[in-house]
């Protein structure tokens, strides 16, 4: 069997009429269908002229020819764009029309994906957080800030000095505390020498010179 793509596909020399609007070269409307780009449009006219050339030589109205012109279309990459697509999606369905069996019929697969998902290498830019703008400080911020500073440093002053205050009161203290303890001590023994004399002229001892005497003596 000769390839059906063979068949099927006009000669170059193959011009459009002149009276069909789909086929001027600045329409990307082809067949319903509204193409981005010139390119895609053209293609979508070569797809038209190989339906026109299917439906006016083979006859349709056959299960089994339906079945052949659609399974050879795929087989053989007949159709590339959603024009082709569309007539071998009718096929189909005159297939199941007429009580067709569709399971060994292939399915029309399609070259573009519609639904794009995201994957760990998609490029996903960062998002830009603008900074919010600095509020200006009133006047009156400014003033109330420069008293507390100012009042902040005065009692950082008072604090200081109340302490250098407490230190000196607490030296001069301890020096009154420690001249009454040697003046009672210095008294205390007075006493205790006075007592030790009294018993020793009790007993007829002889005294011996004071210590403290002897000492300034010297």
């Amino acid at each position: 069997m000769t390839d059906l793509r063979d068949n099927i596909i006009p000669d170059k020399n193959t011009k459009p009429a002149k009276n069909d609007p789909v086929e001027t070269d600045d329409a990307l409307d082809v067949g319903g269908f509204l193409f981005k780009t010139k390119e895609d449009a053209d293609k979508a006219r070569v797809d038209a002229r190989k339906i026109e050339y299917l439906e006016s030589h083979v006859k349709l109205n056959s299960l089994a020819n339906i079945k052949t012109v659609y399974t050879k279309s795929i087989q053989n990459k007949v159709f590339g764009t959603p024009l082709g697509w569309s007539f071998l999606s009718f096929l189909r369905r005159q297939v199941m029309i007429q009580g067709g069996d569709l399971s060994d019929m292939p399915s029309i697969e399609l070259k573009h994906i519609y639904t794009h998902t995201t994957s760990p290498d998609d490029y996903v830019p960062k998002e830009i957080v603008k900074e919010k703008p600095e509020k200006k400080k009133s006047p009156k911020f400014l003033q109330y800030s420069l008293f507390l500073n100012i009042f902040l440093i005065i009692l950082v002053i008072a604090m200081f000095l109340i302490a250098a205050s407490n230190s000196s009161t607490t030296v001069l203290n301890y020096k009154e505390t420690i001249t009454d303890e040697y003046e009672a001590w210095e008294e205390e023994l007075a006493e205790r020498e006075k007592a030790v004399k009294e018993k020793e002229k009790e007993f007829g001892i002889e005294s011996k010179k004071d210590f403290r005497d002897s000492s300034e003596e010297e």
